[in-house]
């Protein structure tokens, strides 16, 4: 071995050290995905898909490394990135959005490794040794990565093109497209009658193995509709999700569901976003989208229940998908209320209280078994906070309170 190649190897293996620490593969997962979400409406709209897409990212980066101190370095692909390939062709996206996340990723990481290479102290290894060996490997590993998930891609496509639950997957995204179906048609296919009331659900998981979580996730789809008096037809729409569409003679009770949903055991723990009630192939696509939009709510959200219902939060599901628009919105209305000081969620609590209660101090501490006065107390405290009084912007600020939650984080005020 050459001093070169010595200087480059040691270097290798103290680069390796560093970027593995876990705020390092934060950052470069950060990076890397914001490039491909910027490139994939297609992923970005959808919560599920860019959960898997930053799991699929950091696990593929995790190994590379693992690997990067061996002169030949074989594809170890783990199984988040096969996930991701599969839920892509479960949704009947193209393939082209496939093979579009890996050429905005292999671009991504070829500026991301020429600035590591461009870091490299001066005494270190040839800047230009650095960036050829870590793209050497790099580019390697994406090709390869590339040719198996097409076949992962492929096969996938080939199974759900067969049979019953073809023509079921087929129709339903024909309807959600707003395909000229003909009713009968698509209650034919589905074994669901489309034009009573839709209730669309969509259900998902992290935990447990995908087979084993889209079959417990369809048998709560079940228990729900059974529940409401209903029917329910669904269909995989990912590796741990699926989509949902109850009717009945009325629509399913809220309550009731979540009821549902929390008594649920077994080897997972589910999470329903749920639309609201709309009659026909019309009201098939309206409530999805707003279960889809309750859904992303949810995500966004680590204190959501297990059940997250559009008809509860329709205000805060309209505006979840800007967050640069939310949390200006929050710190416009909010103010100093929005802050992460201790004390400052009761008062929250109780400012949104009073709103869904037009207002009424007396309605206010019955739903929150406090005396009427310290009621008052804390609305004088959350005036002073917020800079005028709650009679003004009412509506502004109840939807502020409802997407702060979501946020997670409170914006600078």
């Amino acid at each position: 071995m050459s001093e070169t190649d010595a200087a480059l190897l040691t270097w290798v293996r103290g680069y390796v050290a560093e970027a593995s620490r876990e705020k390092n593969l934060d950052a470069f997962v950060a990076e890397v995905d914001a490039a491909i979400l910027a490139e994939t409406p297609e992923l970005a709209s959808n919560p599920v898909l860019v959960a898997e897409l930053h799991a699929s990212t950091k696990a593929q980066f995790h190994v590379f490394l693992s690997l990067l101190e061996r002169e030949k370095q074989e594809l170890l692909l783990p199984p988040q990135a096969v996930d991701l390939a599969l839920s892509i062709a479960r949704r009947q996206l193209e393939l082209g959005v496939l093979l579009k996340v890996y050429r905005v990723a292999a671009a991504a990481v070829w500026e991301f490794f020429a600035r590591v290479a461009a870091a490299v102290p001066a005494g270190g290894p040839d800047r230009t040794d650095v960036l050829v060996y870590l793209w050497g490997h790099g580019g390697t590993w994406i090709n390869e990565a590339i040719e198996q998930l097409i076949t992962v891609f492929a096969d996938e496509r080939e199974a759900t093109l067969h049979g019953a639950l073809a023509r079921r997957t087929e129709t339903v995204h024909a309807l959600l497209r707003g395909d000229p179906v003909p009713v009968d048609t698509a209650t034919s296919d589905l074994g669901h009658p489309v034009r009573g009331p839709q209730t669309a659900l969509v259900l998902w998981t992290d935990d447990g193995d995908s087979a084993e979580a889209v079959t417990s996730l369809q048998g709560l789809a079940t228990a729900l509709a059974t529940a409401a008096g209903g029917t329910a037809v669904s269909i995989p729409a990912g590796r741990r999700e699926v989509w949902a569409w109850i009717t009945g003679r009325v629509a399913p009770d809220v309550s009731t569901m979540r009821e549902v949903v929390d008594a649920a055991s077994g080897q997972i723990e589910p999470h329903v976003a749920v639309g609201q009630t709309a009659a026909g192939a019309a009201g098939f696509r309206q409530s999805h989208r707003e279960a889809i939009a309750a859904q992303r709510l949810a995500v966004r959200s680590p204190s959501a229940g297990r059940l997250t219902a559009h008809a509860e939060h329709e205000l805060a599901c309209l505006v979840a998908g800007d967050d640069a628009g939310v949390r200006t919105l929050i710190g416009r209305e909010l103010g100093g209320l929005a802050g992460a000081e201790k004390g400052l969620d009761r008062l929250r609590e109780t400012v949104a209280t009073f709103l869904r209660h037009g207002g009424s101090v007396d309605l206010t501490a019955s739903q929150l078994i406090v005396h009427k006065n310290t009621v008052r107390y804390r609305l004088a405290q959350a005036e002073d906070l917020i800079g005028h009084p709650l009679t003004e912007r009412r509506t502004e600020i109840a939807v502020a309170l409802e997407c702060l939650g979501p946020l997670t984080e409170p914006p600078a005020v």
